[in-house]
């Protein structure tokens, strides 16, 4: 699927419904799991506070904050009209016009801060929500970005043999040092942004942002590695044990990774999400832990990798969406296990036809300091 197309089902959509315009609107903070639709309609991430107007005869408004990102984003966007403004809301409202306000959709309103969201309320007060039309449509994703999803993995690997590098060589460094390591090292090979939790502990309860604690022997190294490339992102789980890890620990991991094998094999086309989860869980059930598949252990197995669309959601017991060819998401087992402590394992994947492939070149294993 092009940029193209998901505009030509956008549109389709909004004429089933009746729809002149939709306005999509975004505050420029940009999180892992908070889909923008501005990206959706423009296939631009913003500095700032953005709104996006798609028309049902396909003519496109960008309008960006702060004013002087125009030049970016009218190069990025060449197919629309593009508008720098001091104040988000007054353009916008400037540039709907008094007749387009009776037939249009809003996306993105309830990730708004309340500023931006009341004013832009008033303006458009009788307006649908037209958050399921536009998600619904950037369900799969495009071929641009499944090749930007692809560059982000591959950045992501880097960084971390980087990462396992650093804490080789240099002992005994904070967990904030490595972290800001780490994200310097990814942008310099080309990520615009990363997403990191980075911990480390003898026995970790989760996965969390780093701290000034110094990474010690006997520690497990716990990363969430989330670069993004053009406004697309891809994730990869690790865990590292800093030491020579004891057979055991290196047996527990392993049962880990057989539990995100099972569900990547679960997951094909036309299979809930649900049963992603179900077939990770049934691993670890099967080997005593069924109390730890649960809350307060774990929530989900995955999630869906944006950052225009979040879709196909969580790996969860509770979601029921049905795979495509095309969607890109995160499988990842990560599960607290009393005998190690909380281990991180996972690889993004694409749907294909015939099932969900890594996108990564080397699936998650347990590292160590002593090899």
């Amino acid at each position: 699927m092009t940029f193209e197309d998901r505009l030509a089902d956008i549109i389709a959509r909004m004429r089933e419904v009746k729809l002149d315009a939709i306005l999509a609107l975004h505050d420029g903070a940009h999180f892992i799991e908070k889909p923008n639709p501005v990206t959706v309609i423009t296939g631009f991430k913003s500095l700032g506070p953005a709104a996006a107007i798609l028309r049902s005869d396909g003519a496109s408004t960008l309008i960006v904050t702060p004013a002087w990102d125009a030049d970016r984003a009218a190069e990025a966007c060449p197919q629309a009209r593009v508008i720098g403004a001091p104040d988000l809301v007054d353009a916008t409202i400037a540039e709907l016009g008094a007749g387009a306000r009776a037939n249009i959709g809003l996306s993105g309103m309830r990730f708004l801060p309340m500023f931006i969201a009341e004013r832009m309320a008033a303006a458009v007060p009788a307006a649908p929500s037209a958050d399921k039309l536009m998600f619904d449509a950037a369900r799969t994703k495009t071929t641009a970005e499944i090749a930007h999803a692809r560059e982000a993995a591959r950045i992501a690997e880097l960084g971390y043999r980087h990462m396992l590098d650093i804490i080789r060589i240099r002992p005994g460094m904070s967990e904030d040092a490595l972290a800001a390591e780490l994200k310097l090292h990814m942008k310099a090979l080309g990520a615009e942004d990363n997403f990191l939790l980075l911990c480390a502990n003898a026995h970790n309860h989760a996965v969390q942002p780093s701290t000034g604690r110094r990474i010690e022997y006997g520690d497990f190294v716990l990363a969430e590695i989330t670069p993004s490339v053009r406004g697309q992102l891809a994730q990869i789980c690790r865990t590292v044990y800093v030491g020579a890890p004891p057979p055991a620990f290196s047996d527990k991991y392993q049962l880990v990774v057989q539990a995100m094998d099972a569900g990547i094999a679960a997951a094909k086309p036309g299979v809930p999400m649900s049963e992603v989860c179900r077939a990770i869980n049934a691993v670890l059930e099967a080997q005593g832990y069924g109390e730890f598949c649960h809350p307060p252990y774990i929530r989900r197995r995955g999630h869906g990798l944006g950052f225009a669309s979040v879709r196909p959601g969580d790996v969860a017991l509770d979601n029921d969406t049905l795979l495509e060819p095309d969607m890109v998401f995160m499988i990842h087992p990560n599960q607290y296990l009393p005998d190690t402590g909380y281990l991180l394992c996972g690889e993004p994947v694409l749907l294909t036809t015939t099932g969900a492939v890594p996108l990564t070149a080397q699936k998650a294993a347990l590292a160590s300091t002593s090899e």
